[in-house]
């Protein structure tokens, strides 16, 4: 059994196979990841919104009394902190914990949708390395295997640089898709994380200024 398993290593087939699957696996996460990270920065950019502006339309209806003019502006704005604004400006009429609760609820689901895929990324840049690393190891195996076949004196120099040169792209194919992909997650999360302090931000001062409301009305 060992020395078939060792007679299979033997044969310059399989590693010439097992090398391009191995690049092939490479060049199969960098298109992955790439069209995760658009997809991401698309729906990022659709969830963010000019919550200034938001800010100072809800400030004068809400001042107003007219709240349903408020859920109209956040709908003609858009955006994930429009959204979450929308439940709480819905429940006006309820006490400051319900809001804040259906308010973080809301902000939950919406944090999930823009997280959504972006793990893949971490994945991604944690898998290429190891196949990369898997390429080398089999090159190695493949080099030692011709100077074991070939003995001291009749040692196929090409052959077994063909081998190290081999192992040696894979190692540098898993980095060169790992160190991209790495910046793009963490740019990603950089993002959604501004966009989640925006929203915590953001919905305290609304749900503060339903409250004065509430306290003035009374």
């Amino acid at each position: 059994m060992f020395f078939a398993f060792m007679g299979f290593f033997d044969t310059r087939d399989w590693y010439l196979q097992s090398g391009t699957l191995i690049l092939l696996l490479i060049g199969g996460c960098s298109l992955v990841s790439l069209t995760i990270f658009i997809e991401r920065l698309i729906h990022i950019k659709k969830a963010e919104s000019d919550n200034d502006e938001l800010l100072i339309a809800l400030r004068k209806h809400i001042e107003e009394g007219n709240h349903s003019e408020a859920i109209r502006a956040c709908e003609e704005i858009g955006g994930a902190v429009s959204r979450i604004l929308q439940i709480g400006l819905a429940l006006h009429h309820q006490k400051r914990d319900r809001i804040e609760n259906s308010m973080q609820i809301k902000g939950l689901s919406e944090i999930a949708s823009l997280e959504k895929n972006a793990k893949i990324l971490s994945i991604i840049a944690t898998l290429c390395p190891l196949l990369g690393l898997l390429g080398t190891v089999m090159g190695f195996i493949h080099a030692f295997a011709e100077m074991r076949l070939s003995g001291l004196m009749d040692i196929s120099t090409s052959r077994i640089g063909e081998a190290l040169e081999y192992a040696l792209i894979t190692t540098a194919a898993g980095l060169v898709v790992a160190i991209p992909t790495i910046i793009a997650y963490n740019y990603i999360v950089s993002r959604i994380e501004g966009l989640v302090l925006e929203m915590q931000i953001t919905s305290s001062e609304i749900v503060d200024l339903i409250e004065h409301q509430q306290d003035y009305a009374f």
